[in-house]
């Protein structure tokens, strides 16, 4: 599975919220520096996630982003779900009439059983996971450059 730009981009912007916390509300600017992400590209990806219900909006001084549940809640799945128009595979997996080869296809078993592998890893980790992860990786690139 190839994930795209806005998901590689998202889930990196979420990482950055889990590590503030649920209730620190983090400016787009804030987002964009911190994960290397362009601000243009942010704005788009935020509006799917508020979308989403996972993440909240606010305006004005102060405003900005922040999650709607604790980082542990929200699963890896229910980010790339709500950032990709489909984790499917092959689009005969979620709808078989898509395909006249449904019924005798010897590859669409084996694909079907690697999305639902796909979805259980994505589903066993949560936000919190991942940014302890990062956070780790940095501290540990930091203390071998020192």
């Amino acid at each position: 599975m190839r994930l795209s730009t806005i998901s590689r981009y998202g889930y990196r912007a979420m990482i950055e919220l889990a590590k503030r916390g649920k209730n620190k509300t983090v400016s787009l600017k804030d987002i964009a520096k911190a994960q290397n992400i362009p601000i243009r590209y942010l704005e788009n990806i935020m509006t799917r996630l508020v979308n989403a219900n996972i993440v909240e909006s606010s305006r004005g001084r102060g405003g900005g982003f922040k999650l709607v549940k604790n980082p542990e809640e929200i699963s890896v799945f229910e980010v790339l779900n709500a950032l990709e128009s489909t984790l499917y595979p092959v689009p005969c997996i979620p709808n078989p009439a898509t395909c006249e080869r449904y019924a005798e296809c010897g590859a669409r078993d084996f694909l079907e059983e690697a999305y639902e592998a796909f979805v259980k890893v994505l589903k066993s980790h949560n936000l919190k996971e991942a940014a302890e992860l990062e956070m780790l990786k940095i501290e540990k690139r930091r203390l071998k450059y020192e």
